[in-house]
């Protein structure tokens, strides 16, 4: 049976602005409310943006279930935390949320560390949980309860890879990777592969989450004298990198994960970011009506163009609300066997084919260019055997 979010659309107008709270924050009215799905996000401190992002997202998603009639016929509340993107927070509001706010479903809009910190919690308390967007692996192995809707981070260096040496042809490249667990977990997949599509890896470089000055690397990679350029990180590391390897003369491709799909990449980098290519961000251009509601409230709402972050949070929550109405109950058990159940899922950022044993999804990823100063699509990677998630 085909599971799809577009049962939840309705035209929704709400005013413009974002308020940032360090503590929980409802979406609809307690009388109103009924159902609560619980969800943290690093509102305040570095990973702000990304945050603020995946709250926007979040309560357009609740906006659009209980404009469209809730689930079940009753509404849907958001209880939101500010995790901060730090473990003890994770740790302390997901306690928060299943134990003072007696929630039944829980997402986590935040990165790796915050997502395997919370995940054994809601899994003690057999909380129905999706990753929206953290890649470490042990966030799903904390248990049968724990779904990500987002690749791993293997998946995408792997797609990567194929990427580079197949799409683009490229063989002798320089690596410059993210000393954190996504950073790291991306590099691991890229250079499983990288022999399978013919490359090289002639120079390979690892710098902290804090740097943002990079003249060492910059001059190392200057000296390989690489084809081609693969980045591991977030944007806002990938915004200065990228800037002093083009201030350094250094012409040749840049490829970059999934985290350099944000706004705050083009601001930051400017023209610098021109031709640079995203492996896993969202495709803005898919002929989607979903996709292009979401996008032009996202835009209205936050002031800012929708990104990939975002884009994951919604879809994560509104696929939890569509387990509910397939479970025909808001037993957690039930959900989670709906959750496990999924097929062809309309995901924002493509088709959810499936989720397997390990509750990790089965779905292509897409390949960004940046084109005039606009995230534009470039490619499919659509070999599901490349981009299968681990199973054990």
């Amino acid at each position: 049976m085909k599971s799809s979010a577009a049962w939840l659309f309705s035209s929704v107008s709400t005013a413009a602005g974002v308020a940032v709270l360090a503590f929980a924050t409802l979406t609809a009215s307690p009388a109103a409310a009924q159902i609560k799905i619980g969800f943290q996000a690093p509102l305040t401190g570095p990973a702000a943006t990304d945050g603020v992002s995946a709250k926007v997202a979040s309560e357009l998603a609740v906006e659009h279930i209980n404009a469209a009639g809730g689930v079940l016929g009753q509404k849907v509340e958001l209880v939101t935390y500010d995790d901060q993107a730090k473990t003890d927070e994770a740790v302390f509001t997901a306690n928060k949320l299943v134990g003072q706010n007696g929630v039944k479903f829980a997402v986590s809009g935040s990165y790796s560390a915050s997502g395997r910190a919370a995940a054994p919690i809601f899994q003690a308390g057999k909380v129905p949980f999706i990753s929206a967007y953290g890649v470490h692996p042990d966030i799903t192995r904390s248990g049968d309860y724990a779904f990500r809707t987002v690749h791993l981070g293997q998946p995408q260096g792997r797609a990567a890879a194929k990427f580079i040496g197949d799409n683009l042809g490229i063989k002798d490249i320089s690596v410059i990777s993210m000393d954190n667990d996504y950073g790291q977990a991306t590099l691991e997949g890229f250079k499983s592969a990288a022999g399978q599509f013919g490359i090289k890896v002639i120079g390979e470089y690892t710098y902290p989450l804090r740097d943002r000055q990079f003249g060492s690397i910059v001059a190392s990679v200057k000296r390989d004298n690489p084809k081609a350029i693969y980045i591991t990180g977030y944007f806002f590391t990938a915004g200065p990198l990228v800037s002093q390897i083009r201030a350094a003369g250094i012409t040749v491709p840049i490829i970059g994960s999934q985290a350099f799909d944000a706004q705050k990449l083009i601001e930051i980098a400017g023209p610098a970011v021109e031709g640079v290519y995203i492996v896993g961000g969202l495709n803005r251009d898919r002929d989607n009506a979903e996709l292009k509601t979401y996008l032009a409230e996202f835009q209205k709402r936050a002031g800012y163009p929708g990104e990939n972050v975002g884009a994951t949070v919604y879809s994560a929550i509104v696929l939890m609300a569509d387990a509910i109405k397939r479970a025909g109950s808001t037993d957690p058990a039930k959900v989670r066997d709906a959750l496990a159940a999924t097929k062809n899922f309309s995901h924002l950022a493509g088709e959810l084919v499936s989720f397997n044993q390990l509750r990790e999804i089965n779905m292509p990823m897409n390949v960004n260019v940046v084109k005039d100063g606009q995230f534009k699509h470039f490619a499919w990677i659509d070999d599901l055997k490349l981009l299968a998630p681990p199973t054990e």
